[in-house]
């Protein structure tokens, strides 16, 4: 890709920013565009564009012919069918690619904070309230002991002691748990992760990566520039972009991207001029054309879109009156053009005007034409300091510090080059390596053969049979020798490569162990320290770049509260899959200063390897394997401690269940006894009562039998004397009879 650059003419001087806004008119604005474009010009940005282009070139394995000239043109000319030619063997990438990779392992933990300073005060108030609550469920519980009727049942509660420490050490601001949520709904619609990513490539090999963030359709954006597009002014000890006086973006469109972009801004001509970029001035295109010695082939249709960021002044006064409800005096800022209220002004109210930063903002397109040449919408300033603000650019180097910036590719190229020359030499060497040759005096070959007879007797016996009787035949010994064409310095070659390849891994960081590559006689303990050792070096790459995040993700809490004032409610889902409700109520969520914290990923990552090795004690244990699961899975050491803390809590309100659950069984089996015993005493005393009962019985009934036996006997007796007494009647009517007969 050729670039045409813009020319280096121009005014750079910065028009004046301590002025009113009535002065800054269109004019104003607009040689402040030009003056930080033609500022980049000056600062090198052609040369610094085409350095960054040639790391990219070196990562993807392109060949630059001329920083290899010395060695295929020693004398000044290349020679043509050489046996070989420069290739590129890439040592660079498989680097970048296992960081790469390493990066995408490495959880990106943060965690939101309410910084304001109501925060202790509502903390101490909630916690005065549980304590509260606790002592009174604790009156409660003595009164029911006592026998008193409080209306409401006991309640197990632990100490007022236990409750303030246990509170202290897990109480959570509401505001913060919104925050939290938000930055969740954030990351996973902006694809914050992956887009980071894109950013870590761009550090690694250009040693730069940059970040543009804002709000656009009331939804905080977030995107990843490529840092050739990219130029800047900060102070040199200054380490994030976000902190810089100005920077400037710029890219190359086509007429259609433009369009898309920047619509509502562009009039009808200008959009007539963007269909016939022929207006434009030639310095204001890129043209593409592939050519070995970078000469234009044709003209593209690709402007040149620039985007400035600056840091300007704005007058803004500060009001100091008394509330006439509370009695105390407040403060609030007010525009440049505040017009005081009699009623203030009888109230004694003043105003105090000051110069405080403010972020402006201006696009041109091609040469001529200006958009949004205005303040930025949404400003980040502090609450506590209105002399602070920061540009929507952020963005940062690996090392520039008294010095030119460097790269990890730019720390690889010259051992890249080296390699790439000796696999050159070595293949040359191969090329030009042949076998042991044994020279014969060719009249050694017998009258009646020919070379090829000759030739079979040699490779099939290993013997050269000689004719000596053959006339006119005079034998030199000299001409009867060995030649070794075989080329000694392969082995020094590639010896030469395998020390490239240490010295390149021991600049990067990545040895061969941390590749996966072990010795045969190497112990696990010497690979493990050799890894340890490895990605002590590369953790200054982690770690700048991590600091880099959380100042991205920083701003885009900032950003959520000017897209989000009239309030937000959604839905969204998490990495597990589950879902999650976001609802932000405007006035408290702008108002709240959140703080974001980024966690150690390299720590993490550790911490989570030693939690996955005790996962199997954790199971023999009795610890459920869903909670080990949940453990492995989460991204961060603080959620794996938490889901841990919860599993033990869980554990140990199911012990406290089954002790209870026992104590109460043992409790019923004890009363069943008492009621079972006491039972048995009734059935005693009711069998004695009723074998009582039962000989009562029996003794009346003997008393019955007995009397109604008697009776019966003494019937039976009266029935016999009455029969007898008929008998003797019936006798002396018979005796009577006879004698009157007689």
């Amino acid at each position: 890709i050729i670039l045409r650059h813009m020319s280096y003419g121009g005014n750079t001087e910065i028009p004046k920013q301590k002025q009113s806004i009535s002065k800054k008119n269109d004019t104003w604005r607009k040689s402040c565009v030009d003056a930080y474009i033609n500022l980049s010009n000056i600062s090198g940005y052609g040369n610094r564009r085409s350095k960054l282009q040639t790391l990219y070139d070196y990562y993807n394995g392109h060949v630059e012919e001329e920083d290899y000239q010395y060695v295929t043109k020693p004398y000044g000319k290349s020679r043509a069918n050489f046996p070989s030619k420069i290739r590129n063997y890439p040592i660079i990438k498989p680097i970048i690619d296992l960081l790469l990779g390493e990066k995408s392992k490495r959880p990106l933990n943060y965690n939101v904070v309410v910084k304001n300073a109501d925060t202790i005060s509502r903390k101490e108030e909630a916690k005065k309230a549980a304590v509260g609550q606790a002592m009174q469920q604790q009156l409660i519980n003595m009164l029911n002991a006592q026998g008193v009727d409080t209306g409401q049942a006991s309640q197990e509660i632990e100490t007022p002691e236990h409750i303030a420490k246990m509170f202290d050490a897990s109480y959570v601001d509401n505001r913060a748990i919104i925050g939290q949520n938000a930055m969740n709904y954030i990351m996973q619609e902006q694809e914050i992760y992956d887009k980071m990513q894109k950013a870590w490539f761009h550090f690694m090999v250009s040693g730069e990566c940059y970040t543009h963030r804002g709000v656009r359709h009331d939804e905080p954006f977030f995107e990843i520039l490529n840092p050739i597009d990219v130029d800047y002014d900060k102070d040199p000890d200054l380490d994030f972009v976000e902190d810089a006086d100005w920077a400037v973006v710029r890219k190359f469109a086509h007429a259609s991207t433009i369009l898309d972009t920047y619509r509502e801004y562009l009039t009808d001509k200008e959009i007539d001029k963007l269909e016939n970029p022929n207006e434009f001035s030639r310095d204001s295109h890129m043209s593409q054309g592939y050519s070995m010695y970078g000469q234009e082939q044709y003209r593209s249709r690709l402007i040149e879109v620039s985007t400035v960021y600056w840091k300007g002044m704005k007058r803004v006064g500060f009001l100091k009156y008394m509330n006439p409800v509370t009695g105390d005096m407040e403060e609030e800022v007010v525009a440049e053009k505040f017009q005081m209220p009699e009623q203030l002004k009888e109230a004694g109210a003043t105003v105090t005007y000051e110069w405080v930063p403010e972020v402006w903002e201006g696009t041109k397109i091609g040469d001529e034409i200006y958009l949004k040449m205005q303040p930025v919408q949404n400003q980040r300033t502090s609450m506590n300091n209105l002399g602070e603000c920061k540009l929507p650019i952020n963005g940062r180097t690996y090392s520039d510090i008294n010095s030119d910036n460097i790269s990890l590719v730019g720390l690889g190229i010259p051992y890249q080059i080296n390699y790439n020359i000796y696999k050159y030499r070595l293949e040359i060497a191969i090329a030009k390596s042949k076998d042991i040759i044994a020279q014969f005096d060719i009249n050694m070959i017998p009258k009646k053969w020919d070379m090829d007879k000759f030739m079979y007797y040699v490779d099939a016996t290993g013997i050269a049979w000689v004719d000596y009787n053959k006339e006119g035949m005079q034998l030199n010994p000299q001409h009867q020798s060995v030649m070794d064409m075989s080329i000694k310095t392969i082995g020094q070659y590639i010896q030469l490569l395998e020390s490239i390849m240490q010295e390149w891994e021991k600049i990067s960081g990545v040895n061969r162990q941390r590749q996966g590559t072990i010795g045969t006689y190497e112990g696990k303990g010497t690979s493990q320290q050799a890894i340890v050792q490895s990605s002590h070096i590369t953790e200054d790459l982690f770690r700048k770049f991590s600091n880099l995040e959380q100042r991205d993700l920083q701003a885009m809490l900032d950003y959520s509260k000017d897209a989000w004032i009239n309030g937000k409610n959604t839905m969204y889902y998490m990495g597990d899959g589950t879902a999650e409700f976001l609802s932000v109520e405007s006035s408290q969520y702008s108002e709240t200063n959140y703080g974001i914290f980024v966690s150690d990923a390299g720590d993490d990552i550790q911490k989570k390897l030693k939690v996955e090795q005790l996962a199997q004690a954790m199971i023999q244990n009795g610890t459920p394997a869903s909670i080990v699961a949940e453990a492995i899975d989460a991204n961060s050491f603080t959620s794996i401690k938490k889901k841990i803390e919860e599993a033990e809590k869980a554990a140990s309100e199911l012990q406290q269940a089954q002790q209870a659950a026992q104590q109460e069984m043992q409790q019923q089996k004890i009363q069943a006894d008492k009621e079972i015993a006491q039972m048995d005493m009734q059935n005693s005393q009711a069998n004695r009562d009723t074998q009582i009962e039962i000989a009562l019985i029996n003794a009346q009934a003997d008393d019955d039998l007995k009397r109604q036996d008697l009776q019966l006997q003494s019937a039976i007796a009266e029935d016999k004397a009455e029969n007898d007494d008929r008998k003797l009647d019936i006798e002396e009517k018979k005796v009577e009879a006879m004698i009157k007969k007689n």
